[in-house]
């Protein structure tokens, strides 16, 4: 009897436990349901977010098409701006010697021998101190942050270098960094680019922007002339003077110029002597630039002279000076205005640094040159990153300007 209550009791307890272990098993799998229903709501939620995020975007870009044109251009503009430097510093690195590294060595009396374990360790150093050092993937990574404006970094520039180690001075924080001076001829050795550069800026700016205003102001006129005469006496003459202008090599209409200035018009030859010299290098760089704006308005006007509209505009009886500034100058110079960018680069990064070079004015012109015989990297890439900026934000200009020229081109489309 005992034995048969014991057996029951313990039937009864093993029964309870299988109860309770299946009270677990069924709140486990609700948990893990409860779990699967949060994080298949988390992930619905997430996706909900995203296409939303996609909608507003496609929303946006269609009521502003030539605003979201002009954002996509300048971002891929800058993709290729990033793409080119990084090839441009694989070719410069790779074919980089010692000797172009080593400018602040003293040849003459070497501290050291000129092969040897010493001398390794100096170039090495001096690699490490200029940001050359390492796998070329993350040289390039690191230049392309320290060119990256609104990404900020802290810049340690090297005060001392040798075989024995470098001497760093304090950190700075910078938000756009084009490296450090590697030549003599390019100023200061170790010497922070930008800092040279903003010396000479204000020099090639100054040459540039008067030579485009000067160009337009008198190109612009005289292809209007031209046009309004075509294939007359006046026209044959305009024409042929800056087709010549334009055919004659840069190089020898800039050295007659610049011979006739000096013997004839009270140029002093070199920049910064007198405001009549000064005022004679801008003209050199006109003189390369006016006769493309002078060719092409008078192109563009005589295509709008002989457009559909213009004929009907005629036959209504409208008074040609109506036609010509409401109808064909307001068309024509549309296109005039797009060539704005193009004249202006040309003028900063081009045909500037040939004037600047008969005329002795120390503007960006002696950094590119200097830079690529000397082999110095970071005041050739600096110089390109410049220049390809200022094209960059020329361009958006351009697509400003032709928003306010053009009625029928808006940011916003309704």
């Amino acid at each position: 009897m005992k034995k048969d209550v014991f057996k029951l009791n313990e039937e009864t307890n093993l029964e309870i436990k299988n109860i309770n272990n299946l009270d677990e098993m069924i709140e486990n799998i609700e948990s893990k349901l409860n779990n699967s229903d949060s994080k298949s709501a988390f992930f619905e939620k997430i996706k909900y977010s995203f296409q939303k995020f996609r909608n507003i975007n496609r929303e946006f870009f269609k009521k502003t098409p030539l605003l979201t044109y002009s954002i996509k251009r300048i971002a891929y503009s800058f993709l290729t701006l990033y793409l080119a430097l990084a090839v441009v510093y694989v070719l410069m690195v790779s074919t980089l010697k010692d000797s172009a590294i080593m400018n602040d060595f003293n040849y003459s009396k070497p501290p050291i021998p000129l092969d040897g374990p010493e001398w390794d360790e100096w170039v090495k150093n001096q690699k490490i101190a200029l940001g050359i050092y390492g796998s070329m993937i993350k040289q390039i990574l690191y230049f392309w942050r320290n060119i990256t404006f609104f990404i900020p970094k802290d810049i340690t520039v090297p005060l001392k270098v040798s075989h024995m180690g470098i001497v760093w001075d304090e950190p700075v924080r910078k938000w756009f960094w084009l490296g450090l001076i590697m030549n003599k001829s390019n100023g200061i050795i170790n010497y922070p680019v930008m800092d040279s550069f903003k010396e000479a800026i204000p020099i090639s700016f100054t040459i540039g922007f008067s030579a485009v205003l000067i160009s337009y102001v008198l190109g612009v006129p005289l292809g209007i002339i031209a046009s309004k005469n075509k294939e007359k006496p006046v026209d044959n003459v305009i024409t042929w003077l800056f087709l010549i202008l334009i055919s004659t090599p840069a190089t020898i209409l800039i050295s007659i110029f610049w011979l006739i200035s000096l013997k004839y018009l009270g140029s002093g030859g070199i920049w910064g002597e007198s405001e009549v010299t000064n005022l004679m290098a801008i003209f050199g760089v006109v003189l390369l630039i006016i006769p493309s704006i002078v060719i092409e308005t008078r192109r563009y006007v005589i295509d709008e002279m002989t457009s559909d509209y213009t004929k009907f505009a005629v036959s209504k009886g409208l008074s040609s000076a109506y036609i010509f500034y409401v109808h064909i100058f307001r068309n024509a110079g549309i296109r005039i205005v797009r060539l704005v960018p193009a004249a202006l680069i040309l003028s900063l990064f081009g045909s500037s640094i040939l004037v600047e070079r008969f005329w002795a004015a120390p503007g960006m012109s002696k950094f590119i040159l200097n830079g690529v015989s000397s082999s110095d990297i970071f005041v050739v890439l600096g110089y390109i990153t410049l220049s390809a900026g200022v094209g960059v934000f020329s361009s958006l200009l351009g697509d400003i300007l032709l928003v306010v020229l053009d009625p029928r081109v808006k940011l916003t489309k309704k």
